[in-house]
């Protein structure tokens, strides 16, 4: 079985209640220069996502699938989430979003696992959100980002959402988004979403670990998309500089462990990534800790690009079978507790 962790939908109803809130974020006109529509974020001042309308019919998705060999998509919505809007409009956004997934995933219920975006600005608002989510809507987990609209993952008041995903023994499924580096990045998106976001998730996922939320909340697991930032590219400069060390830090933070050993229970996706780079991952983070993720439906081919690179990336690791199968579905289907043919 093979099961596409990072599948992404913009949902059409999503993006009219974005559009009516004239919030926080809106979706500019297309690019003259190259016809691509972009999320720019008045706060911060820059574009923050490149916007894609492929994807949203679920039959043609089907097509995709069947043609490419992908058995499940787990769908969820890229940035800009719920968590970038204030109040009522946060809520309104995020249940046309948690609708249209559930939607698709209540029509085709073997082909697609949809996550929950929650309107963050407000705790109250996300506990009813997520609980509406899993007990009416069937939804499977909580699609984060990397902060929560400039908030970083480790704050104690989102705490509860922690506590209720616990209860639930829900997954957690990271995406990067806008960094809070985003202003000193500055020029352009292109670098932020290049080298910005991996650095983003890379501090979200040490903030999880060093704010002990990981050790807090053993029942959660904690998915990073697009191969945990940089951390494994760093493996061997965290392990030389935590050597020695480790007793002095686990003391400073009130750590149980190692925290080089509360990242690797991290899960990372293999998010259109060649094999020389997921070699990297693969040996930080070992096999059982590896999903597979492509990012469609975005880029060429109406996406398909992305999902034959990431197919060929896995192919190309020379891993057992048995390794292969954990990586392209197996380990997914044990932290949706979904089943496995």
């Amino acid at each position: 079985m093979v099961i596409d962790f990072q599948s992404h939908i913009f949902p059409e109803d999503y993006i009219k209640e974005l559009e009516r809130s004239n919030g926080n974020v809106i979706l500019e006109p297309p690019d003259p220069q190259s016809g691509m529509s972009y999320f720019y974020d008045k706060r911060l001042k820059c574009r923050i996502n490149t916007a894609t309308f492929q994807g949203r019919d679920p039959e043609r998705r089907i097509e995709h699938m069947d043609r490419l060999g992908v058995d499940i998509q787990v769908l969820s919505v890229p940035p800009p989430g719920a968590d970038r809007f204030e109040a009522e409009d946060a809520v309104a956004i995020a249940r046309k979003a948690n609708d249209a997934i559930a939607r698709i995933c209540k029509k085709f219920p073997d082909r697609f696992v949809g996550l929950a975006t929650l309107p963050t600005a407000s705790i109250k608002a996300s506990l009813d959100e997520l609980d509406r989510s899993v007990n009416e809507l069937g939804l499977k987990g909580f699609g984060c980002f990397s902060n929560l609209n400039g908030r970083p993952l480790d704050s104690e008041e989102l705490f509860p959402i922690y506590e209720r995903v616990a209860l639930f023994r829900l997954p957690i499924y990271i995406h990067p988004t806008a960094p809070l580096a985003t202003e000193a990045t500055g020029l352009d998106i292109m670098p932020v979403l290049i080298y910005g976001w991996a650095f983003d998730s890379t501090v979200a996922m040490t903030r999880l670990v060093y704010g002990r939320v990981l050790e807090r909340f053993p029942e959660i697991n904690f998915i990073v998309a697009d191969v945990g930032g940089v951390l494994s590219f760093f493996a061997q400069r965290a392990i030389n500089i935590y050597t020695g060390r480790t007793e002095e830090i686990r003391k400073r933070y009130g750590l149980k462990e190692n925290p080089l050993d509360s990242f690797r229970r991290f899960y990372v996706d293999t998010a259109d990534h060649p094999a020389s780079t997921l070699r990297c991952a693969l040996n930080f983070f070992g096999v059982d800790r590896l999903v597979f993720g492509t990012n469609y439906p975005y880029g060429p081919e109406e996406g398909c690009l992305f999902v034959k690179n990431s197919l060929r990336a896995i192919e190309e690791f020379g891993l057992k079978e048995e390794e292969k199968e954990k990586i392209l579905g197996v380990n997914a289907a044990r932290v949706l507790k979904i089943g496995v043919a």
